[in-house]
């Protein structure tokens, strides 16, 4: 009795097994359901690496473009500032990064002198809706040291930090990109001052 029932179990187990791998139709066809289960996620796999949006896309050095401006006047108001950016092509109409920035600045007035510095952070997206047309916003924040001196009534020092946010629209050509710009937050202590203001750069890479 008891070899009767260990064969029985046997028999069954295999019943199970033969039946958790294979598939007949109505119409007589057999199919091995491992072999339909393993072709299918092999084509799923090859469909996410042809679209081009699998979650291991790595990092495109190539896309990474180095650039910024370069500021230089003297005289009686003088100003000095460099301002180096990196940014990525996410494509052909978007590019985003950030920057650092340091800039000097000296005035005289018929009562007082005036000299700050500014370092800056600053991150920034680039659109191009068309091929030699441009939109940027550049969101910043600056840390300000400036001193006024009376002319020997006395001197005024002051630190702080200065946001920022420019926007602007203008034109590309090749590496060179020249745009009007606006600083939309006005703080008193801006370094773009409460005017439009144009600005010339250059991106490249390597």
């Amino acid at each position: 009795m008891k070899k009767f029932i260990l064969a029985l179990s046997i028999l069954l187990s295999a019943s199970i097994a033969c039946h958790s791998q294979i598939y007949v139709d109505n119409q007589g066809n057999v199919y091995d359901q491992r072999q339909t289960t393993t072709t299918t996620s092999t084509t799923s796999k090859t469909a996410v690496k042809s679209s081009g949006y699998s979650s291991g896309s790595k990092f495109d050095a190539s896309k990474l473009t180095f650039g910024g401006n370069l500021s230089l006047q003297f005289g009686d108001y003088t100003v000095v500032g460099i301002s180096p950016q990196v940014g990525y092509d996410f494509n052909k109409y978007f590019t985003a990064g950030a920057g650092l920035g340091y800039t000097y600045y000296k005035d005289k007035y018929y009562d007082y002198k005036w000299n700050a510095s500014y370092l800056s952070f600053d991150l920034f997206g680039r659109v191009y809706p068309i091929e030699y047309i441009v939109l940027g916003i550049q969101p910043e924040i600056s840390r300000m040291w400036q001193t006024i001196d009376y002319y020997g009534a006395g001197k005024v020092s002051e630190s702080k930090f200065v946001p920022s946010f420019l926007v602007g629209a203008g034109l590309r050509f090749q590496g060179m990109i020249a745009m009007i710009q606006y600083d939309v937050v006005q703080d008193k202590h801006s370094p773009y001052g409460n005017n439009i203001f144009y600005s010339v750069g250059y991106t490249f890479r390597f």
